[in-house]
């Protein structure tokens, strides 16, 4: 079934224009704060889209978005930066009612502890490193002998009590939306190739593979890998914060891996659904709207 209602993504300053009656007078009213896959993933801007712009939903429905690109999770929370974010959620007589929470997050604090090189000296990176040294890969089939186990452990320990700091914030006294579902997607799997988004914008995945000396054969293998992880991860949150205390975690994974083609591996620009190595080309986000619609929920 079609949805016929293009979501109107609002920017923060729209609120105070002649566009803010846009999010009063819709039926469905969201607050979305993100990275690239919810904003910009390529120079110039207009060559690429984003998930936003492509969701067709079953009602009215208006975004008030924060999504900024190379924005991490870590970053999201860190209130004296997102004031904005913290104020539309829990500023009191400034806070707005919202219906949902969406959320683009978690892949660039994941691509930085890819990123992390073997020699890194600041003890905070060098905890959530991911990849493992060269010379410490053991034999054996697995993806997994490419990381750090510790690594792991470590990253998704962040990523939760970043979570649980959203979650705290929404259901913080002075917010008007306590409870309200938090919907998180998985990204989907990229071929790590020499694709960049721009002067000195990646690429990513192949620049740390290479810096591990990770055989090209399994780049594509071990990114999936990565990204299946992360659906794990993401489908187990709410569990697990609520095995920490949480009350009512109300965390909804939307999943999308499995549905972009993978660009060819030789490829270094835009190539069916990817516009560069990590972020989908206009063909691709069109996919995952209509994925992402489907799953969202309220």
């Amino acid at each position: 079934m079609a949805f016929e209602h293009p979501l109107a993504v609002l920017q923060p300053g729209d609120l105070n224009n002649d566009r803010g009656h846009i999010l009063t007078t819709s039926t469905w009213r969201l607050l979305a704060q993100g990275d690239s896959w919810f904003s910009i993933g390529q120079l110039p801007p207009w060559a690429t889209t984003n998930i936003l712009f492509n969701l067709r939903l079953p009602n009215s429905a208006a975004a008030v978005s924060l999504a900024y690109p190379g924005k991490t999770l870590a970053q999201m929370v860190q209130w004296d930066r997102e004031v904005k974010f913290v104020t539309y959620l829990a500023g009191g007589r400034l806070a707005y009612k919202w219906d949902a929470i969406l959320m683009s997050a978690g892949g660039n604090d994941l691509f930085d502890a890819i990123l992390t090189p073997p020699n890194v000296t600041d003890p905070t990176k060098a905890a959530l490193r991911l990849l493992q040294d060269h010379d410490k890969v053991p034999a054996g089939a697995s993806m997994s002998r490419y990381l750090r186990p510790e690594g792991w452990t470590a990253f998704f320990d962040m990523i939760t009590q970043c979570f649980k700091a959203v979650i705290d914030k929404r259901d913080d006294p002075n917010s008007q939306s306590a409870g309200i579902p938090i919907f998180v997607h998985t990204y989907d799997c990229p071929q790590p190739r020499d694709a960049t988004a721009g002067p000195g914008l990646g690429p990513w995945l192949r620049t740390a593979y290479t810096t591990y000396q990770i055989p090209t054969n399994d780049w594509l293998p071990l990114t999936t890998y990565i990204i299946q992880e992360w659906a794990k991860y993401l489908n187990s949150l709410g569990g697990l914060l609520s095995s920490k205390g949480v009350k009512n975690p109300n965390i909804k994974p939307i999943y999308l891996v499995g549905t972009l083609n993978p660009a060819p591996a030789n490829s270094t620009g835009p190539s069916g659904d990817w516009e560069n190595e990590i972020h989908p080309s206009m063909q691709g986000y069109s996919k995952l709207g209509i994925a992402y619609e489907k799953q969202l929920v309220l």
